[in-house]
């Protein structure tokens, strides 16, 4: 991957409650996470870690990660508006940002960007079955540069975390992904065997 792909402007994701219905709703409800960091790893991050504790950002450490700041490893973030932050709320809608530098000037979502995000209804980015137990709710996910257009989504669900994966080369086959659902029609079974077959699911498509 070129060093141009890898210095992509941030990724910028904000989410809103419920009950605003949309993104456009009350911006000093909404709370946003931003990185300008490409990590070379897998990264999941749960909202009421991230948003917890009025908190302005964060660092994580990776092996090696190709980022604006030079000589710098890990993933570096910056928290807008932790302080309202409900650890009750419904946070159901999500305004995804993030523009390659290679197709920053298109007004489509047809282009590549240089990393993938994934939205779970369960912590440690896991799918988590409903209340009765039957299907396991699915996943979204995009791979697309977003566009110039309003990038807001409803998911079916609570939004409790959401996972950043670098987009190399390989990845690049096909339509780039805009919400796409993903994960559909997984069943969950009584007692422990639920959560271990989500894992197991979300494990192999991160493979």
């Amino acid at each position: 991957m070129t060093a141009l792909t890898a210095e992509s402007l941030n990724l910028t994701l904000t989410f809103y409650p419920e009950e605003d219905n949309t993104c456009s709703g009350d911006d000093s409800k909404a709370i946003s996470f931003t990185t300008s960091s490409y990590p070379v790893s897998q990264s999941c991050f749960n909202l009421d870690e991230i948003f917890t504790r009025n908190s302005t950002g964060g660092i994580r450490n990776q092996s090696s990660s190709t980022i604006t700041a030079p000589n710098d490893q890990g993933i570096r973030w910056a928290i807008i508006n932790a302080q309202a932050w409900d650890p009750t709320g419904n946070y159901s809608h999500v305004k995804y940002e993030q523009l390659n530098t290679l197709g920053k000037n298109e007004d489509d979502d047809a282009t590549y960007a240089s990393r993938r995000v994934n939205i779970y209804n369960g912590e440690d980015c896991l799918q988590v079955a409903s209340s009765n137990g039957e299907d396991v709710a699915p996943w979204f996910g995009w791979t697309c540069h977003s566009s110039s257009d309003d990038n807001c989504r409803t998911s079916p669900f609570n939004i409790k975390s959401f996972i950043i994966i670098p987009i190399d080369d390989d990845d690049r086959d096909g339509k780039c992904l805009d919400f796409a659902e993903e994960g559909v029609g997984a069943r969950s079974f009584p007692g422990t065997f639920g959560p271990l077959i989500s894992a197991i699911a979300v494990g192999f498509f991160l493979l």
